[in-house]
C-alpha cells in the first residue's frame, strides 16, 4: 500500500492522508480499520536487526543528592540507572534493558555522587554489519571515529544532574566491575574544631590489607554475610581545601572553623558503607573522644570480633571520584564541546552553592554579633558529621553494645536456610 500526502488550503492548513490500496483505489487513511492502523504503526517501529552491536564503556558523573542511589531497584524509583535506562531506550541505543548487559564499576547509595563512574553496555553501532551481531574491539581509528556520537546522544536526553563524559570501545568480555583496578573516594567536611593531625595519623592505620568487617554494615543478607571482608587500601589521607581551591597536604597555621577538609581513600574495592563508617570514626578521633589507635583495635578481629554499634557519617559529602583501568583496556573518546558545557554547568552550580554558603556564614556570624557569648560557638560544625540522634554523653566505641559476630550471623543464615527456627534478627538491624 502506497501513501500520499495532499495539503488543502482553506481557512487553515489541512493535511489529508490518502492511501492507495492494492487495487489502485485511493482511500482516506483515517477510515482504515484499527487492525490496519496497528499494522502500519508496526512498520514504522525501529528495526534493530539492521544494525550491528558493540560493547562500549561509558564514563559519567551525577549529583547524588538528587537521586535515590545509582542502582535501579524494583521498590525504589528515582535512581541514576533508571534515568540512564530511559535515555538508552529513547535514543534507540539498546532494544531492552534486559539484553544490554549493563554493569557498573562501583555501586553508590542514596545521596552519594560520582565523577568518573564507569559502566559497560552493549549498544547499537554505526559500523558496517559484520558476521554475527556483536562487533569485537576495534583498534582502527577510522572505524571508531565513524561511530555514533554516544556522548551527545545521551546528554541530549539525560537530566543535567547526570552527564556522560566520554565513551570507549572495549573488548567483548570487558566488565566495568571486575576490570577496575582502583577506586578513589573523596569526602569533604568542615574543619570545625577537629584535631586534624590525630585524624591523619588514624588514616595511616587504614592503609594495607585488612579485614574491614568492623568498618561496614552487614545485614542478614545471605550473599553479604557469606562474602569476604578483606580489602586493601593503598592510600588514605586528609588535606585542607584552602580558600575554596584544590586540596593541599600542607596544613594552614591560620586555619579557621570554616575551612574544609577532604578525605581521600584509594583501594581496589570497598564494602557497603565502608567510607561513611571510617569518616564517623575519624570524626570522633578528631573530637578527642577516641585515640587514633582505635582503628587498629577494630581491625584486629581477634581483639574485636563483633562490631560496636555506631552510626554513619552523612552521605551527601561522599563522591566516587575515579575508577582506574589498565590503559590497554580503555581508550576514551571525548567531545570537547560536551566537556566545555559540563565544566560550565559545574562552575555555575558551584557558584550557586558558594553564594548560599556565604549567606549562611554571614547569618551565623551575625548571631555572634547579637549575642557575643556565642561568637566562638561552632558546635553546629562540630556536629555535622555525627549521625542524628547521637547522645550528648559520649560512650567510647569499645564500651558500646555490639552487633552479632560475623560467624554468628553466618550460623543464623545457614540455620534459616535449613528451616531451623533460630531468631535471625540482629541487634544492628534494630539500631539502624
Amino acid at each position: 500500500m502506497q501513501r500520499k500526502l495532499f495539503r488543502g488550503l482553506t481557512n487553515k492548513m489541512t493535511i489529508f492522508q490518502i492511501a492507495t490500496n492494492d487495487m489502485g483505489e485511493e482511500i482516506d487513511i483515517n477510515y482504515l480499520s484499527d487492525d490496519k492502523k496497528i499494522k502500519k504503526e508496526k512498520k514504522r517501529e525501529f528495526d534493530f536487526s539492521r544494525y550491528p552491536k558493540r560493547r562500549i564503556a561509558l564514563m559519567f558523573m551525577y549529583f547524588g543528592w538528587e537521586y535515590n542511589g545509582l542502582v535501579e531497584q524494583r521498590e525504589i524509583s528515582g535512581t541514576v540507572e533508571e534515568e540512564i535506562k530511559k535515555a538508552l531506550l529513547k535514543t534507540k541505543l539498546i532494544e531492552s534493558w534486559e539484553t544490554c548487559d549493563w554493569n557498573r564499576s562501583g555501586r553508590t547509595d542514596k545521596g552519594v555522587s560520582a565523577f568518573k563512574q564507569v559502566a559497560s553496555v552493549i549498544v547499537r553501532s554505526n559500523e558496517p554489519k559484520e558476521e554475527g551481531s556483536t562487533i569485537a574491539h576495534t583498534s582502527s581509528e577510522t572505524a571508531v571515529n565513524g561511530e555514533l556520537q554516544y556522548v551527545k546522544m545521551l546528554n541530549s536526553t539525560l537530566s543535567t544532574n547526570i552527564r556522560v563524559l566520554a565513551w570507549s570501545p572495549v573488548p567483548k568480555d570487558f566488565s566495568a566491575r571486575y576490570k577496575c583496578t582502583q577506586r578513589t573516594y573523596m569526602y569533604a567536611f568542615p574543619r570545625a574544631n577537629l584535631n586534624v593531625e590525630a585524624m591523619r595519623q588514624a588514616c595511616q592505620f587504614l592503609v594495607g590489607k585488612h579485614d574491614f568487617r568492623n568498618f561496614c554494615r552487614i545485614d542478614m543478607n545471605k550473599e553479604r554475610v557469606e562474602m569476604n571482608y578483606i580489602r586493601t587500601i593503598t592510600y588514605a589521607d586528609i588535606s585542607f581545601i584552602l580558600n575554596n581551591s584544590l586540596p593541599t597536604p600542607k596544613l594552614s597555621d591560620e586555619a579557621t572553623c570554616y575551612e574544609f577538609l577532604q578525605l581521600t581513600i584509594k583501594g581496589s574495592g570497598f564494602l557497603w558503607h565502608q567510607i561513611r563508617c571510617i569518616v564517623a570514626l575519624l570524626c570522633e578521633i578528631g573530637h578527642g573522644n577516641e585515640k587514633p589507635e582505635v582503628i587498629t583495635e577494630l581491625l584486629d578481629i581477634r581483639l574485636t570480633p563483633s562490631k560496636p554499634i555506631y552510626g554513619l557519617a552523612p552521605a551527601f559529602p561522599l563522591c566516587l571520584f575515579d575508577c582506574v583501568y589498565d590503559e590497554m583496556e580503555l581508550s576514551w573518546r571525548w567531545d570537547i564541546n560536551s566537556l566545555k558545557s559540563i565544566r560550565k554547568l559545574l562552575l555555575k552550580t558551584w557558584a550557586h552553592y558558594q553564594s548560599l554558603s556565604a549567606t549562611l556564614q554571614l547569618m551565623a556570624e551575625g548571631i555572634g554579633v547579637l549575642a557575643p557569648v556565642l561568637q566562638n560557638d561552632y558546635s553546629g560544625l562540630d556536629d555535622y558529621l555525627r549521625p542524628s540522634g547521637t547522645s550528648k554523653t559520649y560512650v567510647p566505641i569499645k564500651k558500646r553494645p555490639t552487633c552479632d559476630a560475623l560467624e554468628l550471623k553466618r550460623e543464623k543464615i545457614r540455620a534459616k536456610m535449613s528451616k531451623i527456627v533460630i531468631n535471625a534478627t540482629d541487634n544492628c538491624d534494630i539500631m539502624s
